[in-house]
């Protein structure tokens, strides 16, 4: 009886395994692919004065590995520096 239970124990918890790296990799891709792409193309667009990058937003595709990733830095980067910058605002009135 405890093979049954161990047996089926260890199978819920491969799924779960599974289920839990779907989920982080869909958000990975999420956050990379979508989010960070748009905020850094948005930054990029208007640091450059709408030259660079020459793919559209909606473009990650096209781009090459050195633009996708200079634009997915920026935008992830800027992320960062705005919630800590909102995190600073927010923390600071309780003083």
């Amino acid at each position: 009886m405890d093979d049954v239970g161990d047996c089926l124990s260890r199978l819920l918890l491969k799924g779960l395994y599974l289920l839990v790296r779907l989920t982080v990799w869909l958000v990975f891709e999420m956050l990379v692919e979508v989010i960070a792409w748009w905020v850094g193309w948005c930054v990029c667009r208007t640091a450059s004065f709408n030259a660079v990058p020459r793919e559209r937003i909606g473009e990650y595709d096209r781009a090459s590995r050195l633009v996708a990733m200079v634009v997915c830095v920026t935008g992830m980067l800027t992320l960062l520096v705005l919630g800590a910058s909102l995190a600073r605002v927010a923390g600071g009135g309780t003083g």
